[in-house]
């Protein structure tokens, strides 16, 4: 009751707020790309209490039809500027003006490229340090997050370069290095996955990716899946984690008499049961809120 009360509340509101104890940001962004939602997710870190001197920090991320457009770690419009004059390639002053000579409408990069002081690869260089602030915040164990659907995109601070929100997490949980805030959140060992998809995906996938997708076919347990492609039992759960995220498997818990004979089970068909996962169940009924307002 508490959890449609919540749904509910945020329908009203327009926007989606809670902590990452609920969540991961990987499950936040899938449910961000199947929603094809607009608007701005604020994130906001909190301090360490173990280290001294530690503080909250905010990060922006904007979104168009699933899409990531921009990100920054400050509202005042000037983000990208300040990445361009880093670099060299344009004075702040000239920026300024230029940001206000531009259509409304028109995203900075873009403006700036149609008329030649930047270049298509310089773009893509700003958009690239854009991501990887992103990235950055998929390691985050505590904090909280609010996404706002009413936010106006800031033109400022895009240029004009976007990339689905599935895309920007796939790339992220490749690089992770801590997976502390996602251990709750992979798949168990004991569990198989299987395919939800057709065998055709216009998302990037790896090699170990594409063979792991391949052999998902709900009957045999990660465990062996590991033994069988000859890599650490951590691995698997990270490429089935982010192929979940990328919503091309889903997890099968596994009987203990199946568990039994595993890797023999192809005459076997094991009933599906509803995800054990709590974060799972909750990303589930919200990909329906979400969907219901794209």
């Amino acid at each position: 009751a508490a959890l449609y009360k919540f749904i509910y509340s945020s329908y009203k509101k327009m926007s989606l707020s809670s902590s990452f104890t609920d969540f991961s940001l990987a499950e936040l962004f899938q449910l961000i790309d199947q929603g094809k939602k607009s608007g701005c997710l604020t994130v906001c870190t909190l301090p360490n209490l173990k280290v001294i001197g530690s503080k909250s920090q905010h990060y922006y991320i904007w979104f168009r039809q699933g899409n990531v457009v921009a990100a920054t770690s400050k509202l005042n419009g000037l983000g990208l500027i300040e990445k361009i004059v880093q670099r060299g390639w344009v004075n702040e002053r000239t920026l300024k003006r230029l940001r206000l000579q531009a259509a409304t409408d028109t995203p900075l990069g873009l403006y700036l490229k149609t008329l030649e002081i930047l270049s298509a690869e310089q773009l893509n260089l700003l958009f690239a340090s854009q991501l990887q602030q992103v990235r950055q915040l998929f390691e985050i164990q505590k904090g909280v997050f609010k996404l706002d659907s009413k936010a106006i995109l800031p033109t400022s601070e895009m240029t004009g370069i976007s990339l689905r929100a599935t895309e920007v997490a796939l790339m992220a949980l490749r690089v992770i290095k801590n997976w502390a805030a996602l251990a709750d959140a992979l798949p168990n060992p004991t569990s198989a996955i299987e395919g939800i998809t057709p065998a055709k995906t216009q998302l990037h996938l790896h090699p170990l990716e594409w063979q792991l997708w391949e052999f998902a076919d709900g009957f045999v347990s990660l465990n062996t899946l590991a033994s069988q492609l000859n890599q650490p039992i951590a691995t698997i759960q990270q490429v089935a984690f982010r192929l979940m995220v990328a919503g091309l498997v889903e997890e099968i818990p596994l009987s203990s008499h199946s568990q039994s004979f595993d890797g023999y089970m192809s005459t076997y068909s094991p009933q599906k049961s509803q995800p054990l996962k709590v974060s799972t169940s909750f990303l589930q009924n919200l990909v329906g809120f979400l969907k219901s307002k794209a």
